[in-house]
């Protein structure tokens, strides 16, 4: 027990005190908050330097309908005037539109006249709408007037079927107890999507990590001297947890520095007491000044039993990490170098990603056929289980799951642990799966 007490702390320091994994663990959720928001700030940001438009309407039937702003500004000029008139008046960037007849009766009639290859997308999407808008409305008033209907009636028409007004049932669940509570809405599918993709990839990442340092340990012949004083299990064991503590210091990190974050931003928008505004959906509605949809997303995160979640993404990260940790590091041990590795754990890489897609297709139907058994099979549950967490589980499936997990894990940990000990001083020999079998009867 000493011993594998002095491998996990030599692998656990040996690895958190690199310069690699202190960058990694402080940039990496700058990184992803970054990625998740700069395509907003980028968006929000006027890259344009054409701030004039003049307007030549020889109709005059348009020239009034454009408003300028802080970034824009139309002018209405005489109909006569071409671009290179206007070339002496300005010493900026420019543009001339130019309309010629009407376009209720030749649509292509308008055209925008810039230096630029390419006008800027926003200011030609405003101009685009507001002739559309008005060539519409002429087309109904000239056939309301055809027909002897009053225009106001067909605007009113044109107003409601034009409303941005949505229905979206209310949908509720009978619980067992004849109670009616109120379904999971698409936040918490799309927080199942997310800790699906989390697990995957994490459970990927920090088995990867086992098995490169037992690869490299075995390729240096430093393992040579290590199991003179220890174990090979205990060698094998130590480096799982000095990993899995490992991943979890990150975790840490990581979700203090979103906590921060997240503080900061709310602090930044006045929300000061988040337990209030989950109580009152409508204050924070309205302090959050967002639409109904974005509200429903928000309340339906604050309203998830937050406690069930983090109890099963505990549960069945360390479950499902022993389990395939194991695997990672029996497969690293009967490889002469990393590359054989990897074609080693290909079989294991496909049950994973099977595990991943099952999990994707459960986000549909998180109560289906499909959750139920890939939640209850020890090789995928780490995965598709996750899905669930947000849900309600019914605790004779989220039993079963878990001891069917754990006592997966435990044997394929001890089978791993035999194959390991045989594997780490083998050398210079193809190993094939029929060889690991044979080492599984060594004593």
């Amino acid at each position: 027990m000493k011993a594998l007490k002095l491998i996990i702390e030599r692998e656990y320091l040996a690895t958190v005190k690199t310069k690699a994994f202190i960058f990694t663990t402080i940039l990496t959720p700058i990184f992803i908050i970054l990625v998740m928001g700069l395509p907003s700030i980028l968006m929000s940001i006027k890259d344009s330097d054409i701030s004039k438009v003049y307007v030549a309407d020889e109709t005059g039937l348009y020239k009034n309908l454009f408003e300028s702003n802080k970034d824009y500004q139309f002018v209405d000029i005489d109909a006569n005037k071409k671009m290179a008139d206007l070339k002496d008046e300005n010493q900026g960037k420019y543009a001339l539109l130019q309309i010629t007849a009407d376009l209720s009766v030749n649509p292509k009639a308008a055209t925008f006249i810039s230096e630029k290859q390419q006008p800027p997308k926003e200011i030609t999407t405003y101009i685009n709408d507001v002739l559309t808008e008005a060539v519409t409305k002429k087309k109904l008033r000239e056939y309301t007037a055809k027909i002897n209907v009053p225009h106001e009636v067909v605007e009113k028409i044109q107003t409601i079927t034009n409303s941005k007004d949505h229905i979206q049932i209310n949908t509720l669940r009978i619980g067992e107890d004849g109670k009616e509570t109120d379904t999971a809405g698409e936040a918490t599918r799309y927080l199942g999507l997310a800790f699906t993709a989390f697990m995957f990839f994490f459970i990927v990442m920090y088995g990867t990590m086992v098995m490169q340092s037992v690869t490299e340990e075995k390729t240096n012949r430093i393992v040579e001297v290590i199991v003179s004083s220890v174990k090979p299990f205990e060698l094998m064991m130590g480096k799982i947890v000095a990993v899995a503590m490992t991943g979890i210091t990150q975790l840490i990190v990581w979700f203090a520095i979103i906590g921060v974050v997240i503080t900061l931003a709310a602090s930044a928008f006045g929300v000061s007491n988040l337990q209030s505004i989950a109580a009152d959906s409508q204050q924070m509605m309205n302090m959050l000044n967002v639409n109904q949809q974005t509200a429903d997303i928000a309340i339906g995160l604050l309203n998830i039993n937050w406690m069930q979640v983090f109890v099963c993404f505990i549960l069945y990260f360390i479950g499902g990490y022993l389990l395939y940790a194991s695997l990672f590091a029996m497969f690293g041990s009967a490889a002469n170098d990393s590359q054989e590795a990897q074609q080693f754990i290909m079989p294991v890489t496909v049950i994973l990603l099977i595990a991943f897609y099952v999990g994707f297709a459960s986000t549909n139907n998180p109560e289906g056929s499909l959750a139920f058994w890939g939640s209850i099979i020890p090789f995928t549950s780490p995965v598709v289980m996750i899905v669930r967490a947000p849900y309600e589980i019914p605790m004779w499936e989220l039993a079963i799951s878990v001891v069917l997990l754990y006592a997966t894990a435990i044997s394929t940990t001890l089978l791993a642990g035999k194959i390991y000990r045989t594997g780490i001083l083998m050398y210079g020999k193809k190993t094939n799966l029929k060889e690991l079998f044979k080492w599984l009867k060594y004593k």
